[in-house]
């Protein structure tokens, strides 16, 4: 080897060794280099190697055989003598047109993948004369990062970093593509859009934390349906879209959608519980509905939203009409921005009614839209807008300062003490500004605040506990109430709601709704009265209907009730109307102590329930009558019943299963079995859980039927008795109580205004101390109450002005300057000087009392 192959270590397999990782044989047919070539190809920063005019390797670099050995390269290929060209697989074709000279360069990427790394490589090929002959130039560079960087932005830029599925972007790209394959075809296509229902509640409720790990698990189901053509996107949010390509007809999505549906409204497991959300699925097709890609997922969109506003948990195909929908929802919410300003907006004001005095004791604000074409808009069709917008933040506080000017008019107008609640959204509550939102319109109408309550929904309370916490512990010290609206349907618990402080829950319609029918619903409702309580919090049912549902909640104990029995929400002029007369509950409706006994007997036999009417008619009952457990229900929901007599046996519900469901609906009820059939377990077992009181048997004698009839009677108004009693007691704590917290916070507010008084007349003080000229103030008994430095030097002589009379202190001119009339003054001079005095009696701009005289010095005659 000469001296600069040796020096540089140029690997020729000629003249020297050749490199031990690569070649351990000198190669036939390699060629030896110029010593400036070598010295040239060592020095390279690259992994360098020459072919000759066959694609062979005839010299390699240092840089070159790292790069080899690193890379777990073929020495058959990469080596020296190595045929290069046969690795070069695809690009071959281009590295002879570049020895050849017919091409300037050209280079390409590959990967070689050993066992523990995946590596990317860019070649170069560049033509060169080796020794005089046509050769190449080949450079080897690791382009593995790089590779790994372009791959993560695409994934960025394509993919959901949470699900892992297609975003809007590539999703529409694929749309796109597969329309175009769908129109030069001519094959059907549909886009379904999915949406979760209930996400946002759990999602606020529990956090995001658990809200993204549910996506996850959503995005996996959905996966899991999926064929391999068909394409599913995550579009943000809780939308997913699922395109379904190759359809000979519409009626294939039904098939799937109804897959996703069901499979979907299996519960999800996140946060140690089973959660239920389901979905509801929007449905498009190509070419039917629209032939762009845009237009199809609007299509797909709108149906999803009709979905939702039928029921959830279904699906809905694009119909020309839920566009003309969404147009005119897109047009109302265009309206809704300028409603505030063009005073579109009213309140309508349902009455709440105590169930203890049936009479009015408040009113919920309800927001209304006045629309000037489409009339009256309801909230369930604006407030999202106003949600999404923003603007519930203006309107919220416009509802708040309109609900409490109203509400002081009719007190002005001699309708007695009521209270108005209002309703905060998630946006007011997080609003910073809420609290002098609140401030505001107190202070503007003038009402006190013990009379406002401020409603919140139960996902409201969890979204941000502490925050809220802090919020309205804010609003308590105004002396502002506060309660939860449509309580039960959230992921809170009565215990949870401990740590926040409330007054009231309002039990949510759809509980009170089958109430009189659903066990569940009555069990629900009454467990939810009975810790409210507990927790000394009031009671109010929403949605009250029907006599029997109030029936039954005023023998659970509830305070209040609103709803269409009683009224519908109703304009201000005519909520003053039920004010003015004074309407209220009947007494009818409401717990009598003097109402006569109702007796309910239920028997499949005529007979039986003729003769028992005739015996016990005597005994002066109002007697119902059924023929089997369905219609003894009906008569229940209908009516107060206080003793119910049933037969054992009967057709589609016996007698013991009929007055188990009696227990959990009416547990107040005095429930007697009177059978000529024993089956003893199941009686056994009914008393034991208390669904029976008594069981007599048929025939039966009639003195002792009427005597155990009188004793359930009795059994069952002592029990009244002591529930009312208890009742009362527990509305008596309650009352004092409120009325102890009102007065704290007018003692409170006392102290603080004393506070600030005191500290206002030091600074007074200190200012007329500071002012050189004398001042003097009167209480009106004309005692002195003020007397500042200089009235004290020119008055009193070294002695202190204050306490004295000012008769007993001061000359006769000046005491009798207080009798005069304000506006009015003296000339007086003393000591040498000469002086104006006034005096003003105070009062008219403060809630001072007394008088003030003033010297003004005057200049003396020269």
């Amino acid at each position: 080897m000469n001296e600069a192959s040796e020096k540089a270590g140029v690997a020729t397999g000629e003249g020297g060794d050749a490199p031990r990782d690569l070649d351990p044989a000198r190669a036939p047919g390699a060629r030896r280099l110029p010593d400036d070539v070598a010295d040239i190809l060592e020095a390279l920063p690259a992994n360098v190697a020459l072919l000759d005019r066959t694609g062979r390797i005839v010299a390699v670099n240092a840089g070159w055989r790292r790069f080899a050995d690193e890379s777990a390269l073929s020495l058959a290929t990469h080596g020296i003598g190595g045929r290069y060209i046969e690795a070069a697989g695809e690009a071959a074709d281009c590295l002879r047109e570049v020895i050849a000279g017919e091409r300037a360069d050209f280079s390409y990427v590959f990967s070689s993948h050993s066992e523990d790394r995946q590596c990317w490589f860019r070649a170069y090929f560049a033509p060169l004369r080796v020794a005089g002959e046509p050769g190449a130039l080949v450079m080897h560079s690791d382009v593995s990062e790089a590779v790994s960087a372009e791959q993560r932005v695409f994934q960025l830029l394509h993919y959901d970093s949470l699900t892992g599925l297609p975003n809007r972007a590539f999703f529409l790209d694929r749309l796109r593509h597969m329309l175009a394959q769908g129109q030069r075809y001519h094959r059907k296509l549909a886009v379904l859009f999915i949406d979760l229902d209930r996400f946002k509640v759990i999602n606020d409720t529990l956090g995001h934390q658990v809200g993204d790990e549910l996506l996850q698990q959503f995005g996996q189901r959905l996966s899991a349906v999926c064929r391999a053509s068909d394409t599913l996107g995550r579009f943000g949010g809780d939308e997913f879209v699922m395109i379904l390509p190759d359809l000979r007809n519409g009626q294939e999505a039904v098939a799937v959608a109804r897959k996703l549906i069901g499979l979907l409204a299996e519960p999800f497991r996140a946060a140690e519980q089973d959660l239920y959300l389901g979905a509801s699925i929007g449905v498009a097709v190509f070419p039917d509905d629209a032939d762009d890609a845009d237009t199809l997922l609007r299509y797909a969109d709108t149906a999803m939203f009709r979905a939702k506003d039928l029921g959830r948990g279904g699906w809905q195909f694009h119909t020309p009409v839920m566009n003309e929908r969404a147009l005119e929802r897109l047009h109302l919410e265009t309206d809704l921005r300028h409603a505030l300003e063009r005073n579109e907006f009213e309140l309508h004001y349902q009455p709440k009614v105590s169930c203890a005095s049936g009479e009015i004791v408040g009113f919920e604000a309800l927001l209304r839209w006045n629309h000037p074409t489409r009339g009256l808009v309801f909230p369930a069709d604006f407030i999202a807008s106003l949600e999404e917008s923003g603007l519930i933040v203006r309107v919220g506080a416009w509802v708040l300062e309109a609900a409490c000017r109203q509400l002081v008019l009719w007190q002005q107008a001699g309708f007695g003490r009521t209270d108005v609640s209002v309703n905060l959204s998630a946006r007011q509550l997080e609003d910073p500004h809420l609290i002098d939102t609140v401030r505001t319109a107190l202070d503007a109408s003038g009402l006190e605040a013990a009379s406002l309550e401020l409603e919140l929904t139960e996902s409201m309370l969890m979204r941000n506990a502490e925050q809220v916490i802090a919020t309205l512990g804010e609003l308590r010290r105004l002396g502002i109430r506060l309660s939860v609206d449509d309580f039960g349907t959230g992921y809170s618990s009565l215990s949870y709601l401990k740590r926040f402080p409330l007054d009231a829950v309002k039990v949510d319609r759809s509980f009170v709704q089958d109430i009189t029918a659903d066990p569940d619903d009555a069990s629900i409702t009454r467990a939810v009265i009975t810790m409210a309580h507990s927790l000394k919090l009031k009671v109010v049912a929403e949605g009250v209907e029907t006599d029997g549902q109030l029936s039954l909640l005023i023998a659970n104990q509830c305070d209040e009730i609103q709803g269409y029995l009683f009224s519908p929400p109703l304009p201000a002029a005519a909520a003053a109307g039920l004010l003015e007369m004074r309407k209220r509950l009947s007494e009818e409706q409401l717990r009598s102590q003097q109402r006569q006994r109702v007796l309910l007997l239920v028997d499949d036999e005529e007979n039986i329930l003729a003769s028992l009417r005739r015996l016990l008619r005597r005994d002066g009952y109002q007697i119902l009558l059924a023929n089997g457990g369905e219609q003894g229900l009906e008569q229940l929901a209908r009516n107060e019943v206080d003793v119910i007599i049933s037969d054992q046996r009967m057709p589609a519900m016996t007698g013991v299963e009929f007055l188990r469901r009696v227990k959990t609906i009416y547990p107040n009820t005095v429930r007697i079995v009177l059978s000529g059939y024993t089956e003893l377990q199941s009686i056994t077992d009914a008393i034991n859980e208390g669904a029976i009181y008594k069981f007599l048997t048929k025939p039966w004698d009639d003195e002792q039927l009427r005597a155990n009839i009188e004793e359930a009677f009795r059994h069952k108004e002592l029990a009244d008795d002591n529930r009312r009693l208890n009742h009362d007691v527990q509305v008596a704590n309650k009352e004092l109580a409120h009325a102890n917290q009102q007065l704290r916070s007018v003692l409170d507010e006392k102290q603080r205004q004393l506070a600030r008084d005191e500290a206002s007349l030091d600074i007074a003080q200190e200012i007329l101390q500071q002012v050189s000229l004398p001042i003097i103030g009167f209480d009106n008994d004309g005692m002195i109450v003020f007397a500042n430095r200089e009235a004290d030097l020119l008055l009193g002589g070294g002695v202190p002005l204050l306490g004295s009379f000012a008769e007993e202190r001061l000359p006769e001119r000046l005491s009798g300057l207080l009798l005069a009339k304000d506006g009015g003054g003296i000339d007086w001079a003393a000591d040498g000087g000469s002086w104006r005095v006034s005096c003003r009696t105070m009062g008219e701009t403060s809630r001072s009392r007394g008088s003030l005289m003033l010297f003004l010095a005057r200049e003396s005659a020269p």
